[in-house]
């Protein structure tokens, strides 16, 4: 192995702490369920999820069962939150392992109520309501004959009732506000029946920071997910949480070339030098998780400035035109991370690009090694 590791990802897990702290005290009393689906959104689950553990994090989520199994193989004790719907074989597997399962819709409940019988042990379910967000979960004002199911059931323990926002990361939260009503109204019914609902959820990154109300008694958890590793859901939120990047992306300069004017640059020729300028190119690429979308569009940091990529992003190189400035072999390039450019910051890079800071994330591939720093 190579004594240097020269494209990395960065991961400070003293700006996680932060965000975590700055996060629960927002919240406070509700507690903080960290999500860490989608390997922590490209941070790599096992590690953040046993820092946060440290950290007095005591509940977590995922998407997938097999991003359960590999907490639960990793040695992660803690409740863990399937947020999808499970397949037959998975609902087995889940309740084998002691994951939290969520119940979608009426056939989610048959089946889990077959598995349980069929296992002799019990599962712990949330309950997701499809509140106005149109993809998954029971319609609010269908839920109730269900919610009394799972209460009765000898075999099922209802730790949650959850919803999710469409709309909380947009600037007009009108339609938010609608949601939370329709939830609400279905926590009355549930509490009028005297059902009792440890783990009650229906706030996300933007409403955390936007909305105090879907965080307050009934609801008594919330779900951090972007905005635990520094990044805002999106430019129309509020920045009422100040926020750390965890996530640094960065490379070297591998190499430097002088050009004359009029030399094409990368695939397509979609730039050509408009003078004579030095090119560097550096080792990183989309088999990394630069987007062919940043060619021609992104600028990277280098010496503590802002230079172009030019050129088409290729599979395992960039390049970017520093012009007459002294970059060499060995510099360090900042991709994205905590920096005093804007340009840098994951959020503000994601929008030149026309994508989102969470796909930026969790679009750094596995090439890439992740290089933990406590301080």
């Amino acid at each position: 192995m190579p004594k240097e590791i020269h494209t990395r990802a960065e991961i400070y897990l003293n700006h996680l702490h932060y965000n975590l702290r700055q996060i629960e005290k927002r919240v406070h009393p509700a507690s903080v369920m960290a999500v860490v689906k989608a390997d922590a959104y490209g941070h790599g689950a096992v590690p953040v999820s046993r820092y946060l553990i440290e950290a007095g994090v005591r509940h977590f989520a995922v998407a997938r069962v097999q991003e359960a199994l590999e907490l639960r193989d990793a040695g992660i004790d803690r409740p863990i939150l399937i947020f999808g719907s499970l397949f037959q074989d998975e609902i087995e597997t889940a309740i084998a392992h002691d994951v939290q399962i969520t119940i979608t819709d009426a056939s989610d409940l048959d089946l889990l109520c077959r598995a349980t019988r069929r296992m002799g042990k019990m599962a712990m379910v949330h309950l997701n309501i499809d509140s106005g967000m149109g993809r998954v979960g029971i319609l609010a004002d269908r839920a109730m004959p269900i919610v009394r199911k799972i209460a009765d059931d000898e075999y099922l323990v209802l730790e949650g009732v959850y919803s999710h926002f469409a709309t909380s990361d947009t600037k007009d939260k009108t339609y938010a506000y609608q949601q939370l009503e329709r939830f609400r109204d279905l926590i009355d019914q549930i509490h009028k029946q005297n059902i009792m609902v440890p783990n009650i959820h229906v706030a996300n990154g933007g409403a955390i920071l936007d909305m105090p109300e879907s965080y307050q008694l009934p609801f008594t958890m919330v779900r951090a997910g972007i905005i635990l590793y520094g990044q805002y859901p999106s430019l129309e939120t509020s920045e009422s949480i100040n926020l750390k990047q965890v996530m640094a992306l960065k490379t070297e300069v591998c190499m430097t070339r002088r050009l004359p004017a009029g030399i094409s640059i990368s695939y397509g020729c979609r730039y050509r030098t408009r003078k004579e300028s030095t090119i560097a190119v550096l080792p990183i690429g989309y088999a990394d998780g630069i987007q062919r979308s940043f060619s021609n569009r992104a600028r990277v940091q280098i010496r503590g400035q802002l230079y172009p990529m030019v050129g088409t992003v290729t599979m395992d190189q960039i390049m970017v035109d520093v012009g007459d400035e002294p970059v060499a072999i060995g510099d360090s390039v900042l991709i994205w991370g905590d920096s005093p450019q804007p340009g840098i910051v994951a959020s503000k890079l994601a929008e030149t690009v026309g994508t989102i800071s969470y796909e930026l994330c969790c679009a750094v591939s596995k090439r890439v090694p992740r290089k933990y720093i406590r301080e």
